[in-house]
């Protein structure tokens, strides 16, 4: 209950407002993170311009008003945009103070004709150096492609090597490989070289495919696509055909994209190299298989011991050898998901399980 002092004449009394507690909140914004330059312009960083620039041919003689024209455009190194450029120079010059309405005021007409004969010189000097860029891009277009003969000359005679690596001769059908940044170029042998590079995209764990990055085995470099398109132009003369390599070049050397678009045939192509090594690392997989179907075909477990053990102390009897390639044919054709190899592949273990059944049925 508020209590008012006592009433007195000439004197006004206010009622005093209660003021209320401000709360303290706290700052979501870290001070941190405001900009030094807040409410203000940021400093400006001037980068010099440090590449390439045109520059008039001494045997051109202009006036310094093109040299200045020419100046303006020296940093562009595209013949169209140098074009563009120059028209919209002379399309802002198109105002005239005789092109004006008859209501405006107009300038005697020795300043006029003096004002045309000024825009017409600043016109026709416009049109010089846009000649000058045309000569000068002429002749860059005929000087690159001797430079990069003589390039391609200078690499071809800095040879590092004469013989190739995996076979250790001459070869016979030489491959020649450059490396324009250090002017230098190796040789190899056509099939070798083919071979070491299909190695490397057929690389493989277990069965699933892991291509591997191509690259050259005297530099550990990875060839880039100009040399891989290169390596299969010259291999190709020789009759040395690679659709890895191709396909790899068709997807610009992504190996992502080739993994990708040739999954299955790298697949395949892994199941048979990974088929291919010996019987010791290739037992887990072939028994796995063996134990599988042996038990869903109720084989007796003493056939089932004696044929694991022929398959360690005798990999090389024929009913062994028939059932790792049996193995690999079941792993193809479940890649390949093809019922008519599926059927195929059951007659096969029905046949193989009965030819193990009658053979261990007395210990070998």
């Amino acid at each position: 209950m508020e209590v008012y002092p006592s009433f007195s004449i000439g004197v006004r009394y206010k009622k005093k407002n209660k003021k209320k507690p401000i709360k303290k909140t706290k700052n979501k914004f870290n001070s941190k993170n405001i900009s030094y330059y807040y409410d203000q312009a940021q400093p400006f960083t001037f980068t010099p311009y440090n590449g390439p620039r045109w520059r008039i041919p001494p045997c051109i003689q202009v006036s310094q008003s093109v040299r200045s024209k020419f100046s303006m455009l020296e940093t562009v190194f595209s013949f169209r945009e140098i074009k563009s450029r120059v028209s919209e120079h002379i399309g802002n010059m198109k105002f005239r103070f005789d092109t004006t309405s008859s209501q405006q005021w107009k300038p005697h007409q020795s300043v006029a004709s003096q004002i045309i004969s000024f825009y017409a010189k600043q016109e026709n000097e416009w049109n010089k150096v846009c000649e000058i860029y045309y000569r000068l891009f002429k002749f860059r277009q005929a000087l690159v492609p001797l430079i990069f003969r003589w390039q391609i000359k200078k690499c071809i005679k800095n040879k590092k090597n004469t013989e190739d690596p995996v076979t250790l001769e001459t070869p016979l059908k030489p491959v020649t490989i450059l490396d324009f940044k250090k002017r230098i170029s190796f040789v190899f042998e056509a099939r070798s070289l083919k071979k070491v590079i299909e190695n490397r995209l057929l690389y493989s764990d277990y069965m699933f495919p892991e291509p591997l990055v191509p690259f050259n085995i005297l530099t550990n470099e990875p060839y880039s696509v100009g040399q891989l398109i290169s390596i299969s132009n010259q291999c190709k003369k020789y009759g040395e055909y690679s659709w890895m390599l191709d396909s790899l070049i068709f997807h610009g050397g992504n190996l992502r994209l080739f993994l990708i678009y040739n999954k299955q045939k790298l697949k395949l192509e892994a199941i048979n190299s990974f088929f291919k090594k010996s019987t010791r690392l290739i037992r887990e997989a072939v028994i796995d298989f063996f134990n599988f179907e042996a038990e869903m075909c109720d084989l007796p477990s003493a056939q089932i011991s004696r044929f694991i053990n022929a398959y360690d102390t005798k990999p090389e009897m024929t009913i062994v050898q028939s059932w790792i390639a049996h193995t690999r044919d079941y792993y193809i054709g479940k890649e390949l998901n093809e019922p008519y190899l599926i059927i195929l592949g059951t007659k096969k273990t029905e046949s193989l399980l009965n030819t193990i059944y009658s053979m261990f049925a007395v210990a070998v």
